[in-house]
């Protein structure tokens, strides 16, 4: 299966063009999980402050993804 990934402010420097937000896509075995992923994309899972799956909130990593689900992923962001 396939998902597109979008990843957002330090974490893009795990894409392949290493700018936030842009879309790619990763082949995924049908069993792999939100957790899986991150851990393929190189991320530890500690610094992941906000997963999304198809534009929701998820909470539970474990969660198995289906083909072209579409995943955000956030580390905690600060600002001023």
């Amino acid at each position: 299966m396939r998902v597109e990934v979008r990843l957002y402010a330090s974490f893009a420097e795990h894409a392949p063009t290493h700018r936030a937000g842009d879309a790619f896509y990763v082949d995924l075995e049908a069993t792999d999980s939100l957790l899986n992923l991150i851990s393929r994309l190189g991320i530890a899972a500690k610094d992941v402050h906000l997963s999304m799956v198809n534009g929701r909130v998820v909470y539970d990593r474990s969660q198995i993804l289906q083909d072209k689900d579409r995943i955000g992923l956030f580390p905690p962001v600060g600002g001023g």
